[in-house]
């Protein structure tokens, strides 16, 4: 395995006690963080209200910027948010569903917050319609492209779903949706951080994510990617003080407000300071490594995983071509559940899910030794149950 990046893995506190390998789920966090943490504190003991005029100001631009940079994105493209339902119900806020144009196309294989959230649209006149898979692994690209038509209003669909680990191939729906005249809303929650991605490049309308998994940012540091040519096309209802042209102006007439010429129309209410501290010191990280450096070691230690399991007779119940799959391997065999918590026992943090198994996640800090203790406790563990 490349030893290029070992020397990340003495700033990620975790690794010192226990074999981590759940970056899928929520990512190992920075020594760096408890000073970001604590300069907060500091800045609201010191400097109180004044300290909005600037740091706390500041870690919303520097969040987003850094944001911008690992998707490619241009700049003032990216606002904040709590998390991804909050991001996607911004964009849904400035949509219409009275028109023909009405139909909302998901797929079977998105994390849960998104069937409650665009099924609860339903209410206000949207269509949905969900396209299946077919072996609980991925979504076939052609079949989802088929469900688009001229009534389609907007595809909401995972970049990587979390289930599996499957990559989709999301520039091909967004332009067949973009040929239909509609818009895509791009799920990466489970890709940035561990797949390049280039959100120019992709063409896509709208792009929503979260820091606490790749990213090593912690929970509550959200954000919304906005295609430029939809920043002032769009007008959210669902908005704040913080998403006006001048959120500082105390309007007394209550007239009808102004929202912000630029993407902080999307942003709505206070944003999450603390949360925004606690991430910016694992995005960061993130940004300097690079995604394409950071792929590669993925690539080379999910290989691995993959080879060890077949080895074993143990089914993998994700993607073997690399193109088409993230930084996560989801194992499928008897107990897995069992054993599971029995790894998490022995401080070898991995997960299960139904309909996936055991899935496990090795990030740019983990080293082969990590993978080799995994393997070794497995084996103990299956023939411990087999007993």
């Amino acid at each position: 395995m490349s030893s290029s990046l070992d020397h990340w893995r003495r700033h990620f506190p975790i690794l010192d006690t226990c074999t981590y390998l759940a970056s899928h789920s929520l990512g190992a966090v920075p020594n760096a963080t408890a000073h970001s943490l604590q300069a907060y504190f500091d800045q609201w003991a010191t400097q109180g209200i004044l300290a909005w005029d600037g740091p706390w100001w500041q870690v919303v631009e520097d969040f987003s910027g850094l944001i911008e940079q690992i998707l490619g994105a241009q700049a003032k493209t990216v606002v904040p948010m709590q998390n991804a339902t909050r991001a996607m119900a911004a964009v849904a806020s400035c949509l219409d569903y009275t028109g023909s144009r009405n139909r909302i196309v998901l797929t079977s294989m998105e994390f849960t917050t998104s069937y409650p959230f665009w099924l609860s649209q339903q209410k206000l006149g949207a269509e949905i319609v969900t396209v299946d898979s077919t072996d609980g692994i991925s979504i076939d690209t052609q079949a989802l492209i088929d469900a688009i038509d001229d009534r389609t209003l907007l595809v909401p669909t995972s970049h990587v779903y979390f289930r599996s680990g499957a990559l989709q191939d999301l520039k091909s729906v967004v332009d067949a949706a973009h040929s239909r005249g509609a818009m895509v809303l791009g799920d990466g929650y489970q890709a940035v951080g561990t797949v390049p991605v280039d959100v120019q490049k992709l063409g896509i309308d709208f792009y929503v994510g979260g820091s606490h998994k790749w990213l090593c940012g912690g929970p509550g540091a959200a954000y919304l990617y906005v295609h430029p040519d939809r920043i002032n096309t769009m007008e959210p209802r669902l908005t704040g003080w913080f998403g006006l042209q001048d959120p500082f102006a105390y309007d007394p007439e209550r007239s009808t407000p102004q929202l912000a010429d630029n993407v902080f129309r999307f942003l709505g209410g206070t944003p999450n300071v603390p949360a925004l501290f606690a991430a910016k010191e694992g995005v960061s990280i993130v940004a300097q490594i690079g995604p394409e450096a950071i792929r590669a070691r993925s690539t080379e230690q999910t290989e691995g995983i993959i080879a060890e399991a077949d080895k074993r007779g143990i089914e993998v119940r994700t993607p073997r071509n690399p193109d088409q799959r993230s930084g996560m391997i989801c194992l499928h065999f008897e107990h897995a559940q069992a054993i599971t918590e029995s790894l998490c026992e022995q401080s070898i943090v991995v997960d299960w899910r139904p309909d996936c198994g055991l899935r496990l996640s090795p990030h740019f800090y983990n080293s082969e030794a990590d993978l080799a203790h995994f393997w070794s406790a497995l084996d103990d563990a299956i023939a411990t149950h087999r007993a």
